[in-house]
């Protein structure tokens, strides 16, 4: 008994990071421009994003249980309203379908880049295959994640500590430096919370219907706390990693940058661990956005659709949309984050 809640532990665990890590995360954009542009205070942004990952994340699949959730409909409505939350719900939506797109331009990169193949194979593949997982449902969701989530997170730490130990911590922690052109707002707090905001709400679509089919209160808890821990040991560690190879490091993907000094095979196998994140995120972008087209047309017909659209728009290109569109939505996140956090005193959930 012991053993099984464990191992669906570990699957709740797994499954929140893997739709949280995605391309920005792996890539090391993210961690470079709401962490480590903050200097000292980005590790202080690091702690308090852990700590909302955590008790949000918990939250949040608690209300899936409860409220039997389906999609992340039945969240925005129960912490939103119905009015406010049918608009959160299509804002959702909306980028649920741009992000699946970003990661589909995203592997389209890493083939064109690393692997010296058609931008066109590497979007169509990924695509493909994120299609193609999601036909199983929350199942084909957690089975990925359960499979790659850990090779990811081995990745990011080995390299994170291939660096640190070349540079050493001390000197890690002393290149700690602010620059104001790289961070996406002036205080370090905002960028936390915009940063938990967008990546939690993205989140709902996977982490409400998990709480529903898991149903055990203190699998989700546990699962989360794990989940949201080792979320901000990576986002430390690649923050000192990077930031001691500032300003060299900041290119458009700073992490795989930390790989040239370690070796060619090192840097093919993080680039087939970013495409890895990237198709994580494309799984849980997938599942969310067909999910809600699900339930105007027949599921099969709306992943179609959905991986048809997303091919259709992974031609504007990877970076140029990330940068455009996340800070943007964690703004207009907010107000769901709010409603989470206000969540416990509320009480008992209707529905």
């Amino acid at each position: 008994m012991a053993t099984g809640r464990g191992a669906q532990i570990f699957r709740v665990a797994t499954t929140y990071i893997g739709t949280v890590v995605g391309a920005g995360f792996a890539s090391g954009q993210e961690t470079l421009r709401f962490f480590a542009a903050y200097g000292p205070a980005g590790l202080a942004g690091i702690v308090l994003s852990t700590v909302l990952f955590c008790a949000l994340g918990i939250i949040a699949m608690n209300l899936g249980t409860r409220l039997r959730a389906e999609t992340h409909r039945e969240i925005l409505h129960h912490v939103l309203g119905v009015p406010l939350g049918r608009v959160m719900d299509g804002a959702i939506t909306l980028f649920l379908g741009i992000t699946l797109t970003v990661m589909v331009a995203g592997g389209g990169a890493i083939f064109a880049q690393q692997f010296a193949a058609p931008f066109s194979l590497g979007t169509l593949f990924t695509a493909v295959v994120a299609g193609a997982t999601i036909l199983a449902g929350m199942r084909g969701v957690m089975a990925a994640n359960t499979v790659v989530v850990p090779l990811l997170t081995i990745a990011v730490l080995g390299l994170v500590g291939a660096s640190l130990q070349h540079h050493g911590f001390g000197a890690a922690l002393s290149s700690l430096a602010p620059d104001s052109a790289l961070a996406p707002v002036r205080s370090w707090w905002m960028s936390a919370l915009l940063y938990v905001s967008y990546n939690l709400v993205l989140s709902l679509s996977v982490l409400g219907p998990l709480g529903a089919e898991v149903n055990d209160r203190a699998t989700l808890m546990w699962g989360g706390l794990l989940g949201g821990l080792a979320l901000g040991l990576m986002a430390a560690g690649m923050t000192l990693a990077i930031s001691a190879h500032l300003p060299e490091a900041a290119v458009e993907i700073p992490m795989l940058y930390l790989t040239r000094f370690h070796g060619r095979f090192v840097q093919w196998f993080y680039a087939l661990v970013l495409w890895a994140e990237i198709y994580t995120t494309a799984v849980a972008c997938a599942y969310g956005f067909a999910g809600r087209l699900g339930q105007v047309w027949r599921y099969r017909e709306a992943v179609v659709a959905s991986i048809c659209l997303a091919l259709v728009g992974s031609s504007f290109g990877f970076s140029q949309l990330l940068a455009l569109f996340y800070p943007l939505f964690g703004l207009v996140a907010l107000v769901v984050l709010a409603g989470l956090v206000r969540e416990p005193i509320r009480g008992t959930p209707r529905g």
